[in-house]
């Protein structure tokens, strides 16, 4: 009985040092990713809309989060970040875009209105152990946002291209960013803007040429025109205006490779795009035959 008393002895100055040990190591982590995250933009993979989003240990996604767009979903200001046990929390606010005044895309972020209605938002992830090490974490980290090793041109949809890879190189006047945005991890990476148009690569067009309107080619006429919705930060600040795309009328009247040219941001352009796709036309003619042809339209976004 007495070696006994005299092991619990050792035994509890040694397990409360232990606890000590372990949460100076998770006091010292949890200051770590503050130094490296606490106050920075990041971007978000996938533009995941929402409140909340999970994710596990290897920083895959595991609630049924839905993809939104860029200019509402896909960057956050990281307020704060936080270890307990084996578990990440952060804590940011969405940073809208838009196209600003001077014709650049810029966030929405330097008024109050804005400030107060752009969401909050939360992100935990499961660690793979509890006091998981600074390297284990920033990995995980890289899985749930964009590193420098990432390309924000490749992420964004395929009606964004070329004009935000442009945009990006100085090639496009209606798709530049703010000076802003160029801190941001992933946003300027090499290679970007060398995107283009698929035209040909399109199987509506794959058995025939894209013909010019003129010199005998008639123009298509739009036949059913599905009026677009406004996003919800749109409505929330009450931001209005016109939205440029350009677009294939094929042979049979439909729409196809559909591309941003003069945006307006906060989710517009993207509610522009989807309500475009359901619009049918009655094709451009020449000597009597349907054949495809490039068309601009505008789509208009106005509450009054």
């Amino acid at each position: 009985m007495r070696r006994l008393r005299i092991l619990h002895l050792i035994a509890a100055p040694i397990l409360a040092l232990l606890a000590i040990s372990l949460h100076a190591q998770g006091s010292d982590l949890e200051q770590n990713l503050r130094d490296q995250y606490k106050g920075k933009t990041v971007i978000l993979r996938g533009f995941y809309a929402g409140e909340k989003l999970r994710y596990d240990p290897a920083g895959v996604l595991v609630t049924g989060a839905m993809s939104g767009d860029w200019t509402t979903e896909g960057f956050i200001l990281l307020n704060d970040i936080q270890v307990s046990e084996a578990r990440l929390k952060i804590k940011g606010k969405r940073l809208w875009v838009v196209m600003g005044k001077n014709g650049t895309f810029e966030f929405l972020s330097d008024t109050a209105k804005a400030q107060k209605k752009a969401p909050t938002f939360k992100i935990e992830a499961d660690l793979p152990q509890v006091n998981s090490s600074f390297e284990q974490v920033d990995a995980i980290l890289s899985k749930i946002f964009l590193s420098q090793q990432d390309s924000f041109a490749e992420a964004v949809p395929d009606y964004w291209k070329p004009c935000v890879p442009d945009g990006l190189s100085g090639k496009a006047s209606r798709c530049f960013f703010s000076r802003e945005f160029g801190a941001i991890p992933g946003f300027t990476s090499a290679g970007q803007g060398n995107h283009s148009p698929s035209v040909a690569a399109s199987p509506e067009l794959a058995h025939g040429p894209l013909f010019k309107i003129g010199h005998g080619v008639s123009p298509p006429g739009a036949i059913f025109q599905h009026e677009p919705v406004f996003s919800e930060p749109a409505r929330e600040v009450k931001y209005q205006g016109v939205v440029t795309l350009a677009l294939v009328v094929s042979e049979k009247g439909l729409p196809i490779n559909i591309n941003v040219t003069n945006p307006l941001g906060l989710g517009l352009d993207a509610k522009a795009v989807q309500a475009v796709e359901t619009w049918r036309f009655k094709p451009a003619e020449k000597d009597g035959q349907p054949v495809a042809t490039s068309l601009a339209v505008d789509v208009s976004f106005h509450l009054y």
